[in-house]
């Protein structure tokens, strides 16, 4: 117990010293995008890059299943490791290449400008979401890395690796957007080369450090793809409908109501954002150690863990009052431009952040066991009522972005109730609750 807890402040601690920079570098470049970009093209822009990062939900949950399996062969020591990689590794790259060719077809014969609701030239169009889907597909592969640092207890290291390409993204954008003329094209070409170049300094950092791991080959074996499936399938149906659920908002507010509405959306989103980073700093080195736990059967740390969380969980409602009631006056002093923020929108955002920081206490720890089959029945169930719920709310009941962020918090709620009640019933069966 006393050696998770030890790991657990330890990485808290550094994620929360480099999360607390990479948001400030992210906070840094949202007024200087928008100033450069204007409000019309910076709302494009973040729709664009939303509808790729749906790519990172089509490992068919591979990563999900590698970080479980992982945590488990470092633990034991096993000779396995290198053929999860491996396999992982090339499994990923067939998935994208099939997306990559896919994609470029459905850039080619679509008309994306009055699909997307976007008013630029259709052929500029196409070239930002081509250049775009080849960097994201690039990094589809590569940020397997993650997933090894993660299943090594190193959570930290992983968010050092975002810290750094955070960082280096403000920089180049300020060079780049001072010395040369700023565009769409320009913005999408410094995220995802940078996202690149990061990548490939922490897979040589992994594989340095560790040089009795590596990708070979000769180490791929169709046995280890059945042994991710049985878990990676689940957690793959539970990504999509977390992209139908969470990632659509910016897409469902383009199409609906316009750019200009997505860059409001947006702001008000990033203005909660920092209450969802704070709960990926605690979640992120618990699953790892809520695996290694259960394996050891260490009931009581797990028990006692929860308890905290849900401690911390009653502070973290208080603050979010207090954005709610201060929000106007932070985007304003913030982003300085002029841009209405609906007090509903800043509300339901407020709701959407307790009710889904509620829900991850429990999904965490249900995730790190393996126990998902209740998560997927609820999960699909929400993203079943999502899309809906928001067209109704902003076509019928009028409420503009802000019935878009309702129809969401209303989708996860289900979440914040059948989850808690499957945790509390697996900790039951042990004679801990």
């Amino acid at each position: 117990m006393d050696e998770k807890n030890s790991i657990l402040k330890k990485n808290i601690t550094y994620i929360f010293f480099f999360k607390l920079i990479s948001v400030l570098f992210v906070y840094l470049s949202v007024p200087l995008l928008i100033d450069a970009l204007g409000v019309d093209n910076y709302g494009i822009w973040i729709t664009v890059y939303s509808i790729f990062g749906w790519i990172y939900l089509l490992d068919l949950g591979l990563n999900n299943g590698l970080k479980n399996k992982l945590t488990i062969a470092f633990l034991k020591k096993e000779n396995e490791v290198n053929e999860y990689i491996t396999t992982s590794y090339i499994c990923l790259a067939c998935l994208a290449i099939v997306f990559f060719l896919i994609s470029s077809l459905l850039i080619y014969f679509i008309n994306l400008g009055n699909l997307l609701n976007i008013p630029l030239e259709e052929w500029y169009i196409k070239t930002l979401f081509f250049i775009t889907l080849i960097s994201f597909v690039i990094i589809f592969i590569l940020s397997i890395y993650k997933q090894f640092f993660y299943a090594l207890q190193k959570s930290s290291i992983v968010e050092l690796s975002m810290m750094i390409y955070n960082g280096l993204v403000l920089l180049l954008l300020y060079l780049f957007f001072h010395y040369s003329k700023s565009s769409l094209i320009t913005t999408t070409i410094i995220y995802g080369a940078s996202n690149i170049l990061i990548c490939i300094i922490f897979t040589y950092i992994f594989f340095k450090n560790k040089n009795e791991y590596t990708f070979s080959f000769k180490n791929f074996k169709f046995q280890k793809i059945k042994e991710l499936s049985r878990i990676s399938v689940g957690f793959f149906i539970i990504q999509i409908c977390v992209l139908i659920i969470l990632s659509t908002d910016n897409l469902l507010v383009i199409i609906l109501l316009g750019p200009t509405e997505v860059t409001s959306y947006n702001n008000a989103f990033k203005l909660f954002q920092l209450f969802l980073i704070v709960s990926t700093i605690i979640h992120a080195p618990l699953w790892a150690l809520y695996t290694d736990a259960y394996h050891k059967k260490d009931f009581k740390w797990i028990k006692k863990t929860m308890l905290r969380l849900n401690v911390l969980f009653i502070i973290l409602i208080l603050f979010v009052a207090l954005t709610i009631y201060l929000g106007p006056e932070i985007l304003a002093l913030w982003i300085k431009e002029d841009i209405f923020y609906d007090p509903k929108l800043l509300l339901f955002m407020g709701l959407f952040v307790i009710v889904r920081i509620f829900g991850e206490i429990y999904i965490t720890f249900l995730n790190g066991i393996g126990k998902i089959k209740i998560q997927l029945i609820v999960s699909i169930s929400a993203a079943i009522i999502n899309i809906p719920l928001s067209i109704i709310f902003v076509k019928y009941f009028d409420l503009g972005n802000s019935g878009i962020i309702l129809a969401t918090v209303i989708s996860i709620s289900i979440y914040a109730i059948a989850m808690p009640i499957q945790a509390f019933s697996i900790l039951r069966k042990k004679n801990i609750v």
